[in-house]
């Protein structure tokens, strides 16, 4: 690349910098500035409007509790499907798949890969 191109990049990486922290500013400027508003021009008074905020803040908590008790899984159920790599199962039971049969599989599959390599490639 020739210098005139070097001068470029760097003249527009620079204007690309100032227009990111000039929208940044005035983000915060306008937050700020929305913030002061609706303080002031609130129908209610600072207690109410206080107290509101946190029965709003106390319900928001109560259902994420709610929410993440609800989607999270027994870990005992997920020890029950877990296989470790090179090593017996945690807990073997009946209708679970042996190691042995597992490497077959595997075995069966990295030649049926090789196969379809070797028809690729000649």
């Amino acid at each position: 690349m020739s210098s005139k191109d070097y001068e470029l990049r760097e003249t527009n990486q620079n204007k690309s910098e100032d227009s990111s922290s000039s929208f940044l500013l005035g983000a915060l400027i306008g937050g700020l500035v929305g913030a002061a508003a609706a303080i002031f021009l609130a129908p209610k008074s600072g207690r109410e409007l206080r107290s509101k905020l946190n029965i709003q803040a106390e319900t928001l908590k109560e259902k994420t509790v709610h929410l993440m008790n609800k989607t999270k899984t027994p870990v005992d159920v997920e020890e029950d499907n877990y296989i470790p790599i090179g090593g017996m199962p945690k807990a073997a039971s009946e209708g679970s798949v042996d190691e042995l049969s597992i490497r077959k599989k595997l075995e069966e599959a990295t030649k049926a890969l090789e196969e379809e390599e070797n028809k690729v490639t000649h």
